[in-house]
């Protein structure tokens, strides 16, 4: 297929947004599509710098990056909050420029938007009336009211994006338009599905918004030593963010009965650092949790494998990239039961715990981290179906099967789509 792919943030160096640009355009062209990948001028050394690594490489010929500048004032602006929304739209509007000329040209078969992952930013490529894909995206979660005393600033991070949110599906009727001319949005939870829905969406389908490469995964389920007459070891993995959790997760563990062994390290730094330390204290946890700050790559792989149980209890995410990470390290999950957990999360490879009341949430926190610990075999079920789960969901695997769907619904002919995923990448 030919196929248009628009990226905003695209960059081979960098994970998220930028990372899953990148691997999107590259992944659709080692499966031997024509791509034309739009994005802007930010991660254009890097790009340059791996194309050039990978030029041996045929998918190397397939894959054409097109940089899309704006204007310097708007660029300017791009520092302050709702710069970036201006940014974003003027970029999408110089992106469907470029794109008309060179569908023309190249008459694709399909459009794919992928970045950014927010059904709310849109995309202007609907007016080429191409077979649109739309997603995977997220945007519909909002974080719980209940749990509101662990975001200090729900204000300015909750209530404000929420209403800007609102502002953008009421009033840029590109929100509508895109997706009510897509062939098929991906969702990156039951939240945004919905949404999606009800602003008139034909064809809604949850996917997984992230993947991670072939060589992030180790060659076997990695197994832990036996934890009679140890402690358990937790790890929390992320930025120290508000929605994060932390606080959360740190009232839990302070519940937990004496009789549980147990230490906590935190890897990751951000606003809500200088926070921390009193919320160890208040927990009472001084010597049952450890703060490393930012890690390099390399230890942050080590903690992983030397960890019994991953806990992240996000407040609001799409889809947190570090359960799919600790998944493919065989580490079982204990989070909350909502947004992209839910969805994304086996039911066997973790425990999910429904969002109440904070008391109530954080004391089943610590009823679930006691369980595990009374049952240490149930530690490693869990640990073995998250590493069977997270090694379905490796790029060169992810984006073939949601290409393969994305095919199938815009109708292009089933020979110009490759066939089942190979076995060495599902």
């Amino acid at each position: 297929m030919k196929i248009l792919l628009s990226a905003y943030a695209c960059d081979p160096t960098h994970g998220g947004e930028g990372g899953n640009g990148f691997n999107w355009a590259w992944e659709m062209a080692n499966l031997g599509h024509e791509v034309w990948c739009l994005t802007t001028p930010w991660g254009k050394a890097a790009i340059e710098a791996e194309m050039h690594v990978r030029a041996a490489n045929p998918a190397a010929q397939r894959l054409h990056f097109m940089f899309v500048a704006v204007p310097g004032w708007v660029e300017f602006l791009y520092r302050w909050q709702f710069g970036v929304y201006l940014h974003y739209m003027v970029w999408q509007y110089r992106a469907w420029r470029l794109a008309r000329p060179l569908d023309q040209r190249v008459c694709f078969d399909l459009v794919h938007h992928v970045t950014f992952g927010s059904l709310q930013f849109a995309s202007w490529l609907w007016r080429l009336g191409r077979p649109l894909i739309f997603g995977p995206v997220g945007g519909g979660q909002q974080a719980p009211k209940l749990l509101r005393r662990y975001l200090p600033d729900w204000f300015k991070t909750e209530t404000l994006r929420n209403l800007v949110s609102w502002l953008l599906v009421t009033f840029d009727p590109n929100v509508r338009q895109t997706l009510r001319h897509a062939a098929l949005v991906f969702a990156a939870n039951r939240e945004t599905a919905q949404l999606a829905w009800e602003l008139g969406a034909r064809h809604v389908e949850l996917a997984m918004s992230t993947a991670l490469p072939l060589s992030f995964f180790p060659p076997e389920y990695p197994v832990r030593a036996p934890l009679a007459g140890r402690e358990l070891r937790i790890l929390w993995l992320a930025r120290l963010f508000p929605r994060k959790g932390l606080h959360l997760v740190l009232e839990a563990l302070g519940q937990v009965h004496p009789r549980v062994q147990f230490h906590l390290n935190i890897y990751g730094d951000g606003p809500v650092a200088p926070l921390l330390p009193g919320w160890i204290e208040a927990a009472g946890l001084q010597d049952r949790v450890t703060w490393h700050g930012n890690a390099p790559y390399a230890t942050v792989r080590s903690a992983f494998l030397a960890h019994d149980l991953f806990m992240l209890c996000s407040l609001r995410d799409s889809y947190a990239a570090q359960y799919l990470e600790s998944m493919a390290m065989g580490l079982p999950i204990l989070t909350l039961d909502h947004h992209g957990a839910t969805d994304f999360i086996p039911n066997d490879a973790g425990l999910k715990v429904p969002v109440q009341s904070p008391e109530a949430t954080a004391a089943a926190l610590a009823r679930a981290v006691e369980h595990l610990y009374d049952h240490p075999d149930e530690l490693e079920r869990r640990g073995r179906a998250s590493f069977a789960f997270a090694r379905e969901q490796s790029w060169p695997a992810l984006v073939a099967r949601l290409l393969l769907r994305a095919a199938d619904a815009a109708h292009v002919l089933s020979d110009l789509v490759p066939g089942p995923v190979p076995a060495e990448v599902a």
